[in-house]
C-alpha cells in the first residue's frame, strides 16, 4: 500500500493508536444491537422479561461482532475526514 496518495498527498496510515476510539464506537453499536434484539424479541415472549431472550441477545452479538468491528472503524475514520481537500 501506498503510503501517501499521488494525487492529493493525502497520508493513508495513521498514527499508532489512531483506533483505539473505535472501541467506543463499537460498543455503542453493540449495545444498541442488543437493545433492538430485546424490543424485536420481548413480543415473541408472554412475560415481560424472559431469561430465553438473553441467549438469542448473545448470538446477535457474536453474530455481527466481525462486521461491528469494520463499520466502527469506518465510521470513527468518518468522523475525522478533513473535508478541506
Amino acid at each position: 500500500m501506498n503510503e501517501y496518495c499521488s494525487h492529493c498527498n493525502y497520508k493513508f496510515e495513521k498514527e499508532p493508536g489512531y483506533f483505539f476510539g473505535a472501541m467506543y464506537v463499537n460498543y455503542g453499536l453493540t449495545v444498541a444491537q442488543g437493545i433492538a434484539t430485546y424490543v424485536i424479541a420481548q413480543f415473541f415472549f408472554k412475560e415481560t422479561f424472559d431469561l430465553r431472550i438473553i441467549p438469542i441477545i448473545a448470538v446477535v452479538i457474536i453474530a455481527m461482532a466481525s462486521i461491528n468491528i469494520r463499520l466502527s472503524r469506518l465510521l470513527w475514520i468518518y468522523m475525522f475526514k478533513n473535508y478541506s481537500m
